[in-house]
């Protein structure tokens, strides 16, 4: 039997729960923990995480204070309820509904529930309105997660101490740095405020229902108060910059905070992702994420 289907079973049978061998299957898209999906002996389907590393798990506690809120506050998309939460496990019963994109385990290609080059009207409207009802959270309950709270004149400070940091450990070239630069010292595009954000909300933390609606979001690690445009940049870099404005239009149309420069804020925040990845490599100590952010940060 392969390794890893004995170890999700021996770890849910050690919190009481007993999952059929053959229905084991991997997700291998998530980062910080190892992703399975299963049906116990009364057929209940299974959501399963388990941490890759050590470092992983320290953030979960807040996730799921952030996971209750979320799921009180707003009622337009569902999020996961955990009924085992443990240092080694994470399990909830499956969600109706499948992410909009999967990696296969064995070989990683993607597995797309929709054409990304052709992305249906459903998912950009239902996702702007997820969006939406998300931001829209108010900043005194998410005080009460213990998640990140940070200002709208906070961010852009924030943003600054990001790439020094990384510019104190790495090679940055000479025109990506200068064009960073511009954009923090901008006031025109910087938003003043800020909102309670999902942090990492690509096409695969979505669920969708058979008509290409988002119905529920998933993996809330990354969740904070923060800048709101970060819930825009995998959108945009997914499906480019005509599908960005219909978002943008449908994201306003539903309530959501808006201001002039939030386009071309969005697309210099894509611009950065460089200084995400090295953070990264820094703190999982994965070598191939080091060499990755350097290569990146070379580039102009």
């Amino acid at each position: 039997m392969d390794e890893r289907v004995q170890k999700v079973l021996d770890t849910a049978g050690e919190h009481g729960l007993e999952l059929k061998k053959e229905s084991v299957k991997f997700e291998d898209m998530d980062l910080d923990f190892q992703v399975a999906f299963a049906a116990d002996i009364s057929k209940q389907d299974w959501v399963l995480r388990l941490p890759r590393r050590q470092d992983a798990f320290q953030k979960i506690a807040q996730e799921k204070k952030v996971l209750d809120l979320v799921g009180s506050a707003q009622e337009v998309f569902h999020v996961p309820h955990w009924e085992i939460f443990e240092e080694d496990l994470i399990a909830y019963k499956k969600l109706e509904n499948e992410p909009a994109v999967t990696a296969i385990a064995e070989t990683g290609e993607e597995k797309w529930l929709f054409n990304k080059d052709d992305v249906p009207k459903n998912y950009i409207r239902s996702f702007g309105r997820a969006l939406a009802a998300l931001h829209d959270i108010p900043v005194e309950a998410a005080r009460k997660t213990d998640m990140p709270i940070h200002s709208g004149a906070e961010i852009r400070d924030l943003m600054k101490k990001r790439m020094d940091k990384v510019n104190d450990n790495y090679d940055v070239n000479d025109n990506l740095w200068n064009r960073w630069m511009r954009w923090i010292e901008d006031d025109t595009i910087w938003p003043e405020e800020t909102a309670v954000m999902h942090g990492d909300l690509f096409p695969g933390h979505t669920l969708i229902d058979a008509g290409n609606n988002v119905a529920g979001i998933i993996d809330w690690t990354e969740a904070k108060v923060s800048d709101p445009a970060n819930d825009f940049t995998a959108f945009h870099l997914l499906f480019g910059e005509d599908k960005l404005d219909e978002l943008i239009e449908i994201y306003s149309d539903a309530g959501g905070y808006t201001w002039p420069g939030m386009k071309t804020h969005i697309i210099s925040l894509l611009a950065t992702q460089a200084v995400t990845i090295a953070e990264f490599a820094e703190t999982s100590g994965l070598d191939e994420y080091r060499e990755m952010a350097e290569k990146m940060l070379l580039e102009e």
